[in-house]
């Protein structure tokens, strides 16, 4: 439910948030915090990437979803990738974390 006030942020860091949010309120709460940046604001997501397509964990009630569905739902809510990094040294058999800035 984050609702920043308009343009009263430069950056807002969303870590291991998006796996617990259906694509449609992922696509609203980065609408609201796009609304919260300032001027040359960035949003960065970082969290884990699938490989591809979407896994569902019916453990902990979340989903991973590859790069492109992310992308995707980050232009339907109007923001642009400025820059996108995979973080390296991790074991193979886990998924890909990247870290993605946004305006």
């Amino acid at each position: 439910d984050f609702s920043p006030e308009p343009q009263s942020y430069d950056v807002i860091w969303i870590q291991w948030v998006i796996g617990h949010l259906t694509d449609q309120h992922l696509a609203e709460f980065l609408r609201r915090c796009k609304r919260g940046l300032r001027p040359n604001g960035i949003i960065v997501i970082k969290d884990n990437m699938a490989q591809e397509g979407v896994i569902l964990d019916d453990v902990d009630s979340s989903v991973c979803r590859d790069l492109d569905v992310v992308h995707s739902i980050v232009r339907s809510a109007g923001l642009s990738l400025l820059a996108q990094e995979r973080q390296e040294n991790l074991p193979d058999e886990i998924y890909h974390v990247y870290s993605l800035a946004l305006r």
